[in-house]
């Protein structure tokens, strides 16, 4: 009996809900309660690192937004790579790039300026993405807001939350 390959990268059928406009932005939207999640998810790492920064130096700041800032960096390169070479990844390989980063940041930093950095990031990325009602991976919203483009990469989280509503709704 002969195995199939999964193609890492594959071609996904065109389907209406997943056309891009012209302008280059997702029609699909994030509905109701994946954007109170996320929203509510951002609030909750912003009260748990709030205090951090109010009890470090100002030098340790610093070196927390500088974590955050390389993240930033980070996802703003890969945005670019998917949305240049990769369009259509697959599902899992998409949710490693998404989250891997971010929770590589954060074992290695943790209890220290690396994971607050990582956490600081987070909770910006969440509650960016409620607002605009991006679906998907929360931590590709900055870079859409500088790029005009969406990157459809998996949540592990909200990926399931977004597809139930949309299906609920339908």
């Amino acid at each position: 009996m002969e195995q199939k390959s999964v193609p890492l990268f594959k071609k996904a059928p065109v389907k209406p809900s997943s056309i891009m406009k012209a302008t280059g932005t997702s029609q699909i939207k994030a509905r109701l309660i994946g954007r109170i999640f996320r929203f509510g998810l951002g609030l909750f790492f912003v009260t748990e690192v709030w205090p951090v920064y109010g009890d470090v130096t100002s030098e340790g700041a610093f070196i927390r937004v500088l974590w955050a800032l390389g993240l930033l960096v980070f996802y703003i390169v890969l945005h670019y790579l998917i949305i240049r070479f990769t369009p259509k990844i697959h599902p899992v390989v998409g949710a490693i790039l998404a989250f891997g980063p971010f929770l590589a940041v954060f074992l290695i930093g943790y209890g220290g300026p690396a994971a607050t950095g990582a956490l600081t990031f987070l909770a910006g990325s969440l509650m960016i993405a409620a607002i605009r009602a991006d679906p998907g991976c929360e931590v590709m919203s900055i870079p859409a807001i500088l790029s005009g483009k969406h990157t459809h990469l998996t949540c592990l989280l909200f990926s399931p939350i977004d597809w139930c509503e949309r299906n609920i709704h339908a």
